[in-house]
């Protein structure tokens, strides 16, 4: 009789295997490689805001560097005129007007307000009373500067700070208490009003 030969059924393991590591190697390249790529943009945006935050510190640093101008201009003129051993003579005159010329520039460039025009005038009125030292009406020249510093100081007021009208009218009225026909020792309490009320509407825009 003869013998019938009965074919083995093949293991299916190795397949099975085989499968089993194909899934794992998809798995981690879909999941782990996707990490990666998460935290390479995470270094990215880190870096990024490192960036921006540098920047920004660096335009805080400018702004500060400009408010100091500013302020030391501004202060150079409250000291000057606020010191007692200055009397009304034309060297504490002109140098109180040339000081409250350079902290008014200073405060309309820091707040980009262009009045080189007005302060130039005003610059030129001022040497007048050191080009006349004898002259006894210095009250004359603090009329003609005065009037140049007040229109820079309306242009600035105007332009950047809206809510200082009322400080603005209290240095033109000051202002328009000196007589540009009677001497300056006689009226020494008006024009320190003025460079007092200059002072503080310098201080209030700062």
């Amino acid at each position: 009789m003869a013998e019938i030969e009965i074919e083995k059924k093949k293991s299916k393991w190795p397949w099975i295997l085989v499968a089993l590591l194909i899934l794992a190697a998809l798995l981690y390249f879909f999941v782990w490689a996707a990490d990666d790529v998460d935290e390479v943009d995470d270094m990215e945006n880190v870096t990024t805001e490192q960036v921006v935050e540098n920047e920004n510190i660096t335009d805080e640093s400018s702004d500060m560097e400009n408010n100091a101008v500013d302020t030391t201009a501004v202060q150079e003129f409250d000291a000057y005129i606020k010191n007692p051993d200055m009397g009304l003579d034309h060297k504490y005159t002109n140098g109180a007007l040339l000081k409250l010329i350079a902290a008014v520039k200073a405060v309309a460039d820091n707040n980009g307000v262009n009045i080189d025009a007005d302060l130039e005038n005003a610059r030129s009125e001022a040497q007048a009373i050191k080009k006349d030292p004898m002259k006894v009406t210095h009250a004359n020249s603090i009329k003609d500067a005065g009037q140049h510093i007040l229109k820079a100081l309306k242009t600035i007021q105007n332009e950047k700070f809206p809510d200082l009208s009322g400080a603005y009218s209290d240095v033109d009225k000051a202002f328009a208490k000196i007589e540009g026909k009677q001497e300056t020792l006689n009226q020494k309490e008006e024009v320190k009003t003025f460079f007092t009320k200059v002072s503080s509407l310098l201080n209030s825009m700062k």
